[in-house]
């Protein structure tokens, strides 16, 4: 096969548009159409280049050769998605995967066992998957986690503490033609779910919620599910048990009851209050108290209008930056799993790897990196005026 038609479809099965590729290169757009047009040639240094970024091997790319062999599952997920998704869609969803062998690949160097959820301890017979079995296996699942039934601070950690990974990517903004997230059995790091970084604070949330049921539930019988906006069965199910584990119904009553709301609500300011309590999206709320018939039909259809954030600041609470739009630079490093950092900080420390590789391992720059690990950094950080006050007042005496 020609240079120039591996080049195209190389970069095609990655999900990079032409302008994507060529950025990450260092080059015009058009020359990257030269290339794959056949009118011109990359030097040896811009194949190397381009190898890299569409991570097939250098020879398969120049000589020819399959570039979707067996064992891509990229490929497959692209394929279980049963519809063409979108550039965003197929390059955050290869990220995901490339980052799972890459975390795997730096456990076994470091002789690290991830530990991950293989198995879920939960069940789900057949016939018992409506809605109601769904907001009861929420039920189930808080009280195995022992979380009671107020707001759930940290979601990551409560997946950290089952054993499940969550890596964030952007996959596009545009729901009805892309992903919120997906569930994925990897063989060696076990659970693991995507998220889409292009959606709001209160809506990852949601999604990691869904994603979590169906690693919980569905696992058995899928080894990958991609939440694409139609509902089938399956993420009906997901929903409702994540409406129910964010928003537990005896946790709202409760609420409700001790904040003197209710027990109807005829203002939308209460469901701002609900929703900033239980840090969770407007809309998810909005849909929590009508299905729970907290809300009229009038009054949902009524506050369906309401702008939100302008509301809850006029209100007087406190507005995440991203609920205008996500940052992607502030969530370079976060976006990777808390395990998975401690673990890149521990090689790192322990001369498993170097800086440079770890940086190369996760995309990161080197400084990015070199703060993370840095001992020194961590220990200045104390050298807080107020902070050392605290210390000599509480702290251990010697």
């Amino acid at each position: 096969m020609a240079l120039f038609t591996q080049l195209a479809e190389a970069r095609s099965r990655i999900g990079y548009s032409q302008e994507d590729a060529a950025n990450a290169l260092g080059v015009s757009r058009a020359m990257l159409s030269y290339w794959e047009s056949g009118k011109r040639d990359p030097n040896a240094r811009q194949l190397t280049a381009l190898a890299g970024l569409y991570r097939v091997a250098l020879d398969v790319l120049v000589l020819g050769g399959d570039l979707n062999p067996d064992g891509d599952v990229a490929a497959m997920l692209f394929r279980g998605a049963g519809e063409e998704l979108p550039n965003d869609a197929q390059r955050g969803i290869r990220e995901w995967v490339d980052f799972l062998d890459r975390y795997a690949e730096l456990a076994r160097a470091a002789s690290f066992d991830v530990r991950g959820m293989k198995q879920s301890p939960f069940t789900l017979t057949p016939g018992f998957e409506g809605a109601e079995d769904a907001r009861r296996k929420a039920e189930e699942v808080r009280a195995h986690l022992r979380l009671g039934l107020g707001p759930i601070g940290d979601l990551d950690s409560v997946c950290d503490l089952l054993g499940i990974t969550v890596f964030r990517a952007g996959l596009g903004e545009d729901l009805t033609t892309t992903i919120s997230g997906a569930f994925f059995n990897h063989p060696e790091i076990g659970f693991s779910l995507l998220v889409n970084l292009d959606m709001t604070p209160g809506r990852r949330r949601f999604t990691i919620a869904h994603e979590l049921a169906h690693a919980l539930f569905h696992a058995p019988t899928d080894r990958y599910v991609l939440s694409l906006a139609r509902k089938d069965p399956r993420e009906k199910f997901a929903d409702t048990f994540a409406g129910e584990f964010l928003m537990p119904s005896e946790g709202i009553r409760r609420v409700m009851e001790e904040h003197r709301i209710g027990p109807r609500i005829d203002d939308a300011a209460d469901v701002i209050h609900l929703q900033r309590y239980f840090r969770v999206s407007y809309v998810t709320a909005l849909v929590r108290l009508r299905r729970a018939r907290i809300l009229s039909h009038a009054h949902y259809d009524e506050f369906k209008g309401v702008r939100p954030v302008v509301l809850a600041r006029s209100l007087g609470y406190e507005i995440d930056d991203e609920e205008y739009g996500t940052n992607h630079d502030a969530w370079r490093i976060q976006r990777f799993p808390q395990r998975f950092l401690r673990l890149l900080r521990s090689a790192v420390l322990r001369d498993v790897i170097s800086v440079p590789t770890a940086a190369n391992l996760t995309g990161l720059s080197i400084d990015e990196v070199a703060e993370l690990v840095s001992e020194g950094d961590a220990v200045g950080e104390l050298a807080d005026e107020a902070e050392i006050r605290e210390f000599e007042e509480t702290g251990v005496p010697s």
